[in-house]
């Protein structure tokens, strides 16, 4: 009986999903207890998938008279198409940890939510792969966000001008394909249109600010050069609320002041002004609103401090009530945000406890 129900159609069909489905449970694992540090070694396996890629995407790309001055047989073309595969989905892997630790907003997660789905369909997509067409639009979108990783490592800073180098970079390079394989100019249109959009998505902030990693951060209160503050402590339950990602609450005296503090970690010559935009709940409408976006020169990353780069504002003035305060790249895109409630010191106020970020 349990033969048989293993051989039913359904069953096999799903049973087809399986290893995929262990490889994302497990991926999904690595992405969030994954290294603090990529090393120059990590780039250059990265770089030598990037190029291997290439390298068996022309070979794929062969007909008689055209390209090599032959085809291949079937067996050699599995063989080429398999090791695209390997190749995508490495870069995948890479390029989906590497954003996430990064993302600090909802498009950039749904960016990642989209190299993810491209990383398990990869599982499935082998004969897709001797397609040149679709094979040379998913290369164009892995090489574009690899190169706007690698680039910051390179010339030690990051911004719009250089994601547009990777953008053309990447282009420029798929173009180079394309005319060695001689193949219609219909395979150019995807990489065209998927380059237009991920420099929308960029403008939008949809793109993460590798290779810039949130490490730590808090709103406290009486905060010393030392780099420790005052947070309201938590009881068990209060505690596993916060660590469920629940707002949690800061008791302030009247007149005193509220200290974000952030711990960002950048690669050791990359340097990027940071700032904290403070938003503020309306209690009427349950919107944000930007009050403040603080900026200066100290808030510039310097040194490769594996903890993070520590910045802090301060805010006088605050009110009750709920307040999110994003630590981004000057400009740019979020790299992390908080939550909290501001409430006034009574006699239930939760006690003060001493805090220091890493």
């Amino acid at each position: 009986m349990l033969q048989n129900a293993l051989q039913n159609s359904v069953v096999q069909k799903i049973r087809k999903f399986f290893p995929a489905a262990a490889f994302f449970g497990g991926f999904t694992w690595d992405s969030i207890t994954l290294g603090k540090l990529v090393q120059t070694t990590d780039l250059a396996i990265l770089l030598l998938y990037y190029v291997a890629s290439l390298v068996f995407l022309l070979l794929l790309a062969a007909e008689p008279g055209k390209f090599l001055n032959r085809a291949w047989n079937e067996k050699w073309q599995n063989r080429f198409t398999y090791a695209v595969q390997f190749c995508f989905g490495s870069l995948f892997s890479a390029l989906v940890v590497c954003y996430f630790k990064s993302s600090g907003s909802l498009g950039a997660f749904f960016l990642v939510a989209l190299l993810a789905v491209f990383l398990v369909a990869n599982e499935f997509l082998q004969q897709s792969y001797a397609k040149f067409e679709f094979s040379l639009a998913l290369f164009n979108l892995l090489g574009t966000m690899y190169l706007n990783f690698l680039i910051p490592h390179l010339v030690n800073g990051i911004g719009f001008f250089w994601f547009l180098v990777s953008v053309a970079m990447s282009f420029g390079i798929c173009f180079g394909a394309f005319k060695l394989s001689r193949r219609s100019k219909r395979a150019l249109i995807a990489p065209a249109v998927i380059s237009g959009m991920l420099l929308i998505a960029y403008l939008a902030n949809w793109i993460a600010p590798v290779p810039l990693v949130l490490k730590d951060q808090n709103a406290c209160t009486g905060f010393s050069k030392d780099y420790t503050c005052y947070v309201d402590e938590n009881d068990f339950l209060g505690g596993l609320s916060v660590y469920l990602g629940f707002s949690p609450t800061l008791s302030i005296a009247e007149g005193e002041g509220v200290t974000f503090v952030s711990a960002v970690f950048a690669p050791a010559k990359v340097e990027t002004q940071l700032e904290h935009r403070w938003y503020h709940q309306n209690a009427k409408t349950g919107k944000y609103e930007l009050l403040n976006t603080i900026t200066s020169a100290r808030m510039t990353t310097r040194g490769s401090r594996e903890e993070g780069f520590r910045i802090y504002t301060t805010k006088k003035n605050v009110p009750e009530g709920k307040w999110k305060v994003e630590t981004a790249a000057k400009g740019g895109s979020v790299i992390g945000s908080k939550t909290f409630y501001v409430q006034k010191i009574s006699e239930n106020a939760p006690k003060r406890v001493l805090w220091k970020i890493r």
